[in-house]
Parts: structure tokens; sequence; C-alpha cells
């Protein structure tokens, strides 16, 4: 059996008899018994698959004609997949994907479900459904209380896990969160070494250059001092060699 949703809830469709649609009025011990009685000789049959796009009222006229029908209910398909559909062009009709149907008479529940399993629904050849194939069972000790404890039970435990998906969502968006913060913090950490690691390098090509430059003016300062040193000894050598010349 597929999950409930909310819309199958809303989908129920109720068809009661002409007593239960009097006012409700308080039950005496005979009339409770009686009550109980009926609700236990009532039999419901599953449909394990519905015709494409048959509705509620439509399974009632068709299983109506075996004996009185209680109350009926057809899980509609999921909402996303009937959105999909319409989107690429599909029919736009609501589908239904399984149904449970209240026999008040569970020996004919019971013959009704033996007898039309896997046959064709029949009736008029130009029935849009007469080829299609009923897929019934019968569910011996099983009440439309089971059914509506069964939607309660499913509707919270979708819930609980609808809950849980939130808070792991939450958990993983967090720690997402977490790991992009961390990522802007070492992308800030690289950027900043980056920058000192450029401005080193610009201050160490500028102290290279300078010290190139002060080895270079240091160069041309002793090649001067050099020359003025020689120009010093020639004149010296000079004025020695107009003395001696003198002299003579």
């Amino acid at each position: 059996m597929s999950e409930f949703s909310e819309d199958k809830e809303k989908n129920i469709i109720e068809i009661t008899t002409n007593k239960e649609q009097e006012a409700v009025k308080p039950l005496t011990p005979a009339k409770l018994e009686k009550f109980k009685k009926a609700q236990d000789n009532t039999g419901i049959i599953y449909l394990s698959s519905i015709p494409p796009f048959m509705k509620p009222s439509k399974v009632k006229h068709l299983l109506g004609q075996f004996g009185n029908i209680g109350r009926v209910y057809l899980a509609p398909e999921d909402p996303k997949t009937r959105i999909r559909r319409k989107k690429y062009g599909g029919n736009k009709k609501k589908k239904y994907t399984e149904g449970w149907i209240e026999f008040l008479d569970k020996r004919i529940a019971k013959t009704v479900a033996n007898t039309l399993n896997a046959r064709p629904i029949g009736g008029n050849k130009r029935n849009y459904y007469h080829d299609d194939l009923w897929n019934i069972k019968y569910l011996p000790k099983f009440k439309w209380t089971n059914l509506t404890d069964q939607i309660v039970h499913e509707k919270a435990t979708r819930i609980q896990r609808l809950q849980a998906e939130i808070s792991q969502a939450r958990r993983e968006n967090k720690e997402y969160l977490k790991k992009v913060e961390k990522a802007k913090m070492i992308k800030s950490m690289e950027e900043k070494k980056e920058k000192k690691r450029k401005v080193a390098e610009v201050e160490e090509s500028n102290l290279e250059t300078f010290t190139e430059a002060d080895t270079r003016e240091k160069k041309k300062k002793k090649v001067k001092e050099f020359q003025s040193d020689n120009k010093s000894f020639e004149d010296d050598d000079n004025v020695s060699n107009f003395i001696f010349l003198f002299t003579i």
C-alpha cells in the first residue's frame, strides 16, 4: 500500500445508508448492539490498482451492482506525478493508485473479490474501461476503522519522517555554511600570504637593485680615487725630474 498524503484524506468518499444520514441520537443498548452487528457484518475489498482516470463514483456504480456499498476510498496519485504528466502534455485528469470499498455484507464482498479478480471490467464495448482488468482482494477481519487507524498512523509517521528530513536538511545546511565560512577564511589567509610574498619579492628586488647601484657607485669611486692617486704620483714624478734637471 502506498503512503497516504493529506490530499488522500480529503478524497475519502463516504456513502452512507439512510439510517446513517439521519440526525445523530443517543444509542440505546439494543441499537448499539445492532450497530456493532452491522459493522461486524461489513466486508472490505482492496483494489491494488485503479483503471486510468476512473473516479470513485464510477467504481461505486460498477461494484454497486453486486451489493450494497457503504464507503469508498480511492488513494490519489502523487501530486508531483500529475504535475509532471500535465507539464509534458499528458492527461490532466486525476488518477488513483489503489482503493478500498466497504460492502455492507462481507459474504458479498468475498464473492465479488473471488469472482471479479483478474476479470475484464466489460460492459458496453464502447466503454472506456471495457478491457481493463479488476485487481481485487478480499481483506478478512479488516474493517473500516482499521483503514482510518492506518491513515492516522501513516500520517503521524509521515510527519515524523518529514520532521526528521527537515532536521537533517538544517544540519546539512549548517554544516555547508560552516564549510563555506572555513573556505572563505582559508582563501583570505592564502590571499594575505600571497600579498606578503609579493611585497617581500618587491622589497628584495629593490634591495638587490639598490645593492647593485651602490656597488657600481663604490667601484666608480674607487676608480676615481685610483685615477687621482696615479695623477698625483705622475705630478710628483715630474717635479722630481725638474729639480734634478735644474740642479745639473
